[in-house]
């Protein structure tokens, strides 16, 4: 028998799903940095459950090396002034925009939106880092 209800909440429930898919996570680096890190071990579940979504997180931006002029890919801390040396590596997002857009470094608070992938990104057996993003989005 045919349920003209029914059928409308399954449609309603489906297109509510499709669209919530489409809203960035948000992610802090209050769960991305609140733990002590240390190589090879499993990060936390809140952390990787993060993998592969599309997130929105604050922090402020950083060139991975010196110079001045535009950028294609900076590094997203979680504090500005870097008073006590380098941050460890779980309180860093290394995010790289779309090929072809590059953009100044902004001073204050940034809010960041793109996929994330978390996990540990070896260079000749060593970790480099935890976080990476395509960023798509900077404001």
């Amino acid at each position: 028998m045919f349920r003209p209800m029914a059928l409308l909440r399954v449609t309603t429930c489906l297109l509510f799903t499709l669209f919530a898919a489409d809203e960035p996570v948000k992610a802090s680096f209050t769960e991305l940095a609140g733990f002590d890190y240390s190589e090879g071990m499993t990060l936390p579940k809140e952390v990787t459950d993060l993998d592969e979504k599309v997130v929105k997180i604050n922090g402020f931006m950083q060139r991975e090396a010196p110079g001045v002029g535009p950028v294609n890919a900076f590094m997203l801390i979680s504090d500005a002034c870097g008073c006590e040396g380098m941050p460890m590596l779980n309180e860093i997002v290394f995010c790289m925009l779309p090929d072809g857009v590059t953009m100044d470094i902004k001073p204050g608070i940034v809010e960041v939106t793109g996929k994330i992938y978390i996990g540990e990104e070896k260079e000749d057996g060593t970790v480099i880092m935890l976080y990476q993003m395509d960023a798509d989005t900077v404001k």
